[in-house]
C-alpha cells in the first residue's frame, strides 16, 4: 500500500519567490547570503544538459556556503535526532524545519534562478529545462556515496540531508540527491513525489506529467508512469549520469516503489 504524505510549500515559494523569478534582478541579497562575519567556502558546480531532443547547454555556477549553517543544519537533522523514528515521519518533521527556517532554501533557490536563466536565454524547452536539473542533480556533478562511506555525516547506516548539506558536501546517496532533486522541481513550481522503495532499496522522484512528453520518454510509459489522485507523474532517477526523464532501471518499474510522498503546491 502506498502512503501518500501532503506538503505544502505555498509559504516558502512567496517567501524566495524574488530570488527564483526569471524576470526581476534581486539587487540586495545581504540577508540571505552566508554570514559575514564567518568564512565562506565556495562550490562551483558543472554539468551538461542531457537533451532527447539533442540541445545543447552547458552549466557552470558558482555558490558560497557559511560552514556553520551547514553544521546547524546537520545538528538540526532529524535522521541525526531521531534515528528510532520512520523514514516518513522524519521527511516530515524536514519540510517542517524547512518552512520554519527558508534560509535552508536560498542555495536551492539559487540553482533554480540560474537554470530559469539559462534555459530562457538560450530558448531552452520545457522538458529540456527540467532534464538540465535532473542532470544537476546526477553523477557527476554530485557524486553517488552511501551514507556509511559519508564522514562529514558521522557514518550513519540511513541518512536524509537536507539540500543544503547535498549541495555542500557535492554527494550524496539516491535519497538524498532525490530529496534535492525534488526540492528543485517544487521550487520551479512542479508537483513532485517522492519515492521509496525499502524492497529494493532505492529512492527516486516523480514530476507530473505532460502528455506532450510522451515520444520523448527514455522508456516505455507503462514502466515510468503512475497516478496520485488524478494527478500523473513521470519517473526521474536522481543518481547515475544517462538517466533521461522517463528512464529508469531495467531492474525495477515504478510499481515497485510502495512509498509516495506528494509534494504538491
Amino acid at each position: 500500500m502506498a502512503f501518500i504524505i501532503l506538503f505544502q510549500f505555498a509559504v516558502i515559494v512567496l517567501l524566495i519567490y524574488l530570488l527564483i523569478s526569471k524576470n526581476r534582478e534581486v539587487k540586495s541579497m545581504a540577508s540571505l547570503t552566508p554570514n559575514s562575519r564567518t568564512e565562506t567556502k565556495s562550490i562551483t558546480y558543472s554539468w551538461k544538459l542531457d537533451s532527447a531532443r539533442k540541445t545543447k547547454l552547458k552549466g557552470h555556477l558558482t555558490l558560497r556556503f557559511d560552514p556553520e549553517e551547514i553544521e546547524e543544519q546537520r545538528m538540526n537533522n532529524p535522521f541525526a535526532l531521531l534515528p528510532n523514528h520512520d523514514t516518513e515521519d522524519k521527511l516530515r518533521k524536514m519540510y517542517f524545519y524547512m518552512l520554519g527556517n527558508p534560509r535552508t532554501l536560498m542555495h536551492a533557490a539559487e540553482v533554480v534562478k540560474y537554470i530559469n536563466r539559462e534555459c530562457s536565454r538560450y530558448n531552452v524547452g520545457e522538458l529540456d529545462k527540467l532534464q538540465f536539473v535532473l542532470d544537476f542533480v546526477q553523477e557527476p556533478n554530485l557524486r553517488y556515496n552511501y551514507d556509511h562511506d559519508c564522514a562529514e555525516i558521522q557514518h550513519p547506516q540511513e541518512y536524509i540531508r537536507f539540500p543544503d548539506e547535498t549541495l555542500y558536501d557535492r554527494n550524496g546517496d539516491c535519497d538524498c540527491k532525490a530529496f534535492l532533486a525534488a526540492t528543485l522541481f517544487h521550487l520551479m513550481g512542479y508537483n513532485v513525489l517522492f519515492l521509496l522503495s525499502y524492497k529494493i532499496g532505492h529512492a527516486a522522484i516523480c514530476i507530473e506529467y505532460d502528455q506532450r512528453w510522451q515520444a520523448l520518454l527514455q522508456d516505455s510509459p507503462k514502466d515510468v508512469t503512475t497516478e496520485v489522485d488524478g494527478r500523473k507523474y513521470v519517473y526521474c532517477e536522481t543518481t547515475s549520469d544517462n538517466f533521461r526523464i522517463g528512464g529508469i532501471s531495467p531492474e525495477y518499474t515504478i510499481k515497485d516503489f510502495e512509498t509516495k510522498i506528494e509534494l504538491r503546491g
